[in-house]
């Protein structure tokens, strides 16, 4: 399947199965050309478990890594907590290659970083 880097990514704010979990659903590439809405999303300090669904996400730039970066510290910075669910191969290398691959709280699916971070 072939990505466009300028193309949109679809952004959408999921209720979780508890009040204090917010999921953050994204679909198509993150990339530097429109990963600036993400941000101002993830730079919200909404109290509770903030997931970041990236199952659908078929790019990841390293701008919009160091977006996901940005989350991972605040989150920790201020002991909420988060995960990031469903990265694909791609990223995960990429998240490797940058050497984040062991920061980041990851799970496979939405269900489970639920059921983990309650």
């Amino acid at each position: 399947m072939e990505h466009h880097p300028t193309q949109a990514v679809k952004i959408e704010i999921v209720a979780g199965s508890r009040d204090d979990v917010r999921i953050v659903k994204l679909s198509g590439p993150l990339t530097i050309h429109n990963f600036f809405e993400f941000q101002d999303l993830s730079r919200q300090k909404t109290p509770g478990v903030l997931i970041v669904d990236l199952s659908n996400v078929t790019y990841i730039d390293s701008a919009a890594l160091g977006c996901l970066i940005g989350i991972h510290l605040s989150r920790e910075k201020s002991s909420q907590k988060y995960a990031f669910v469903g990265v694909n191969e791609r990223a995960k290398s990429l998240f490797k290659m940058c050497g984040v691959d062991q920061l980041f709280v990851g799970y496979l699916t939405v269900d489970e970083a639920e059921a983990a971070l309650g």
